[in-house]
């Protein structure tokens, strides 16, 4: 009898640990319903997305994001751009080196076959745009990248564009448009396919047509 006690209490004492840690989770989570309330949700909230940023209330509560501000953790991204583009919508520095995720962004290609590139911009409407083959390349095939100008080349490094300073004398309607930060921008052409995150990209549009002469895959 006293074996049968001792085998029942230690039952009992397991299935209490085991509650024990699953109690303590409970308490910091709290349920959905609390959760909609504390943040003013009402009838179907949880299909709802009450701050436009692409993720729906419910898929907040999930991820701890807050569904009344489209950018959680203030690093420039929304939530729905962050979960996209892997990132997490809760930390505004996701690698750790130094510099907000909504800076080192500009989009995610939604479409690419080679020749023309669609990019869904973070932050402005989609631009699609064909592909610049010339990127990185002079008239005579050879790297521009070799940190040395020889005769077939051009430094344009004191140029505040970055670009040719004859260019900026041309009478067409060609712009550029630098979808990254300020610096050197890329030719990873051959890294991208659809769904591919971009550091940066830009684009150069003349009599009526978009090229981007320049990318960087995340």
């Amino acid at each position: 009898m006293r074996t049968l006690v001792r085998t029942i209490s230690a039952i009992a004492l397991a299935a209490l640990v085991a509650l024990v840690p699953a109690a303590a989770a409970s308490a910091k989570k709290p349920k959905a319903a609390a959760w909609a309330k504390q943040h003013d949700l009402k009838g179907a909230w949880r299909s709802k997305d009450a701050d436009k940023d692409g993720v729906k209330n419910f898929a907040e509560f999930k991820l701890g994001t807050d569904p009344r501000k489209a950018d959680t953790d203030k690093d420039g991204l929304k939530d729905g751009d962050e979960v996209e583009s892997a990132n997490d919508p809760l930390d505004a520095d996701t690698d750790g080196d130094g510099i907000k995720d909504g800076s080192e962004h500009a989009g995610v290609v939604t479409a690419f076959d080679g020749d023309t590139i669609t990019i869904k911009q973070f932050k402005g409407p989609a631009i699609t745009a064909t592909i610049d083959d010339s990127c990185g390349v002079t008239a005579d095939d050879s790297s521009l990248d070799d940190g040395t100008v020889d005769s077939s080349e051009s430094d344009w490094s004191d140029d505040d564009s970055g670009d040719d300073p004859t260019a900026d004398t041309s009478t067409d309607d060609s712009s550029e448009v630098d979808l990254g930060d300020d610096t050197a921008v890329g030719c990873d052409f051959d890294e991208v396919e659809e769904g591919s995150v971009l550091t940066q990209a830009t684009f150069e549009t003349s009599d009526g047509e978009t090229v981007v002469t320049g990318l960087e895959v995340a």
